[in-house]
């Protein structure tokens, strides 16, 4: 299993990317192409579906609040790159 954080106790994001292989399917031409992010949306869609249906109230709630708080990060971080292009 893959550790979620490096040494420094940092989410270890990029390795976690980076060695998935669905990135690196999608990346092996380093043209992402819309059928590539469907496919990839798709299967985001089942595996959140999928730990839906096998956690408990209390978990999905602590799953629930660590993607809301990755996905702002996220956000975040893109408008912040946003703004450094101005």
């Amino acid at each position: 299993m893959q550790t979620l954080f490096d040494e420094n106790g940092l989410l270890n994001i990029s390795d976690i990317v980076t060695n998935n292989p669905a990135y690196q399917a999608i990346m092996a031409d380093g043209i992402v192409t819309d059928q590539e992010l469907k496919e990839q949306a798709d299967a985001t869609m089942a595996s959140l579906r999928h730990l839906q249906s096998i956690l408990n109230d209390e978990q999905q709630a602590a799953v629930g609040d660590a993607i809301s708080q990755m996905s702002v990060l996220f956000a975040a971080y893109h408008n912040h790159e946003l703004q450094n292009l101005k």
